[in-house]
């Protein structure tokens, strides 16, 4: 039964790390314990199958979360982060198929194989010239090819994961230089929950590093890794915690740093990736997560102390005991109490810009005298007195109509498209009609004590001024009447009152221009109002058509009747005349036949033959033929 159970055992060379000198010295020494026994073949299974299953899941769920985060934040740390945490995936996949392989050999009754060796006839074949081929390109050619499926077949399934974790994560960490993210200051609510997140994935890591670092080498190998890697990723986490504070308190060069940082973190992983090689001796069936990055900054909870071993083992001097660093840690306390001082005491100097003022408050008392001019002034530093620089040769600008900063770039000059986050609308006189105002008041303060002092906020009172001109001069007009309004002559009188009612309440400002981008009805009513629009513009295209056409036909009719009236005279008077001259050509007849009526029928029937035998052939056949015996023979 012993017998059994020593051949059916798996043996592991672990590596232990002992503590020598004045710190934690990590030595990795490889040594064969007796392996556990194990059950008999068929039945052993990994105990920590779970575990590396389970840590994979929440990497992966890590990084789609942080890939979400960095899209709705545009924040490039979270990015760096959610590629931590894919090759983190990569990494637990190959210890996931180390342990399925493990299991299989165990539960098959066979020895763990080592790393085979590379096969002498392949590379022999491959290193060997062809002495028959014509071309030293093929030959160079083929020579290549060969040593590539070597390579690919020594490098079996757990290589084939680590360099493709390697390879995508590398292209995934130079993309991240191409990517230009918008500095955008994110929701507070939204940055607490992705910090929250952040500083819980934090813990979660540390947890399940202190759990890898107490499980045996012997029944998990990569553990020691797993256990480093975990360490590095609680910073990490805690990192992109940091980074949703850091952005929502627009401090984008500290956010560059913290990029920075993690690219050149997630740039070495991938190097080591692409580097590691399994030491000899051991076991093929491990995926090797000892990476250097990793164990320089993860071999401690204090990642501080985690470099300064890391220094150790690579320089053989413990730097703990160095005397450089024992007076740095006896005058730690004294150097920072200074720097305090130090610090404090620079807040007693003020630089007064080219285009500024500056006013002295003493104990929340103003300084009476002249305004500190351009340049270093020295006063009694803060709390006592604190000095506030004016902008008096600066021209500021304050928006009216909406709240919000415009988008950059050409601005939309279509009135349908909002120009800010919140436009405000007007209620003009006849109280139907709405108006939004897109206007800005370009001022510069002249007198920076009264800018200060006579109006808590003179921001605020400017743009009620400002407000209160506008509603003065649109409330007496229609949305026509404003539409149709002569801009520069509105924007002069609107100008001139701001700077009156400003004069009266002593700002201390003048009013440089007062400039009107635009006046349209409101946005939410766009369509409706074009469409009104569109109506009337309709009804007078369709009054000026039918004027048109009015135009066109009137006259013509008109032309027509005078035409056919004049025709109707024409013709009723050639009758008419046609009519008498038959009429005295009846009488002239009656009084001819009345005279002799013999001699009018005779030459009635003369004229009616000459008519009817005009153009015709004809005989005449007098009687005086029979008379003088003659005779008369008509044949058909």
């Amino acid at each position: 039964m012993e017998e059994s159970l020593n051949r059916n055992s798996i043996q592991f060379s672990p590596t232990t790390v002992t503590a020598g000198g004045g710190g934690a010295k990590g030595t990795a020494e490889m040594q064969e314990p007796e392996a556990p026994a194990l059950p008999p073949s068929g039945s052993w299974r990994d105990p920590y199958r779970g575990v590396i299953l389970f840590l994979l899941v929440a990497a992966l769920v890590g990084t789609a979360a942080a890939i979400v985060a960095g899209v709705m934040t545009s924040n490039a740390v979270l990015f760096e982060v959610a590629i931590t945490l894919g090759l983190a995936t990569g990494i637990l996949t190959g210890v996931a198929m180390a342990q399925s392989v493990r299991t299989r050999i165990a539960a098959s009754d066979q020895p763990i194989p080592q790393s085979a060796p590379a096969e002498p006839q392949a590379a022999s074949a491959a290193q060997s010239p062809q002495k028959l081929e014509p071309s030293i390109l093929i030959r160079r050619l083929k020579l290549v090819s060969a040593r590539g499926r070597l390579w690919i077949r020594n490098l079996g399934a757990l290589g084939t994961i680590r360099i493709g974790t390697a390879i995508a994560g590398t292209i995934a960490v130079f993309s991240m230089l191409m990517l230009k993210l918008p500095e955008t200051r994110p929701d507070p609510l939204l940055a607490g929950v992705i910090a929250s997140v952040g500083l819980l994935a934090a813990g979660l890591a540390a947890i399940a590093a202190r759990y890898l670092g107490q499980i045996d080498v012997a029944q998990l190998p990569e553990a020691p890794g797993l256990c480093q890697g975990s360490r590095l990723l609680a910073w990490i986490s805690g990192i992109a915690a940091l980074s949703m504070g850091l952005q929502w308190a627009q401090q984008q060069t500290i956010l560059r740093v913290l990029y920075f940082v993690l690219f050149l973190i997630n740039a070495a992983v991938c190097y080591a990736l692409f580097t590691v090689r399994q030491p000899a001796g051991e076991l093929s069936e491990i995926f090797s997560v000892d990476l250097a990055i990793v164990s320089a900054l993860g071999s401690r909870p204090n990642i501080f102390a985690s470099i300064l071993d890391t220094g150790e083992r690579q320089l053989g001097i413990d730097l703990r005991s160095t005397w450089a660093l024992t007076v740095v840690r006896r005058s730690l306390e004294p150097l920072v109490i200074g720097l305090c001082f130090v610090a404090w005491l620079s807040t007693s100097l003020t630089v007064v810009g080219v285009e500024e003022e500056g006013l002295v408050e003493r104990l929340g008392v103003p300084v009476q005298g002249q305004t500190l001019m351009p340049g270093l002034h020295l006063h009694w530093p803060w709390p006592i007195d604190r000095v506030f620089r004016i902008p008096v040769k600066r021209v500021q600008a304050l928006t009216v109509g909406h709240e919000g900063e415009e988008e950059g770039g050409p601005e939309n000059v279509l009135w349908a498209r909002e120009h800010a986050a919140n436009e405000y609308t007007l209620l003009l006189g006849n109280g139907r009609d709405l108006i939004t105002i897109d206007a800005a008041v370009q001022y510069r303060i002249t007198d920076a004590r009264a800018w200060r002092y006579r109006s808590q906020n003179p921001n605020d009172a400017l743009r009620a001024i400002a407000y209160r001109v506008v509603m003065r001069s649109t409330v007496n007009r229609t949305l026509s009447d404003a539409l149709s309004e002569n801009v520069a002559t509105l924007t002069a009188s609107m100008r001139a009152m701001v700077q009156q009612e400003a004069d009266a309440l002593g700002l201390g400002v003048e009013v440089v221009g007062f400039t009107v981008g635009g006046m349209h009805p409101p946005v939410s009513v766009a369509r409706d109002y074009e469409n009104v629009v569109s109506a009337e513009l309709g009804k007078v295209t369709a009054a000026v058509n039918a004027q048109v056409f009015r135009n066109t036909t009137v006259p013509a009719a008109e032309a027509s009747v005078f035409v056919n009236e004049n025709t109707a005279r024409a013709e009723g008077a050639e009758a008419l005349a046609r009519g008498a001259g038959e009429a005295w050509s009846f009488r002239t007849l009656e009084s001819q036949y009345h005279a002799a009526p013999e001699e009018y029928f005779f030459r009635r029937r003369l004229e009616a033959l000459e008519k009817n035998l005009t153009g015709r052939s004809f005989v005449v056949v007098d009687s005086r033929i029979q008379r003088d015996g003659g005779d008369l023979w008509l044949m058909q």
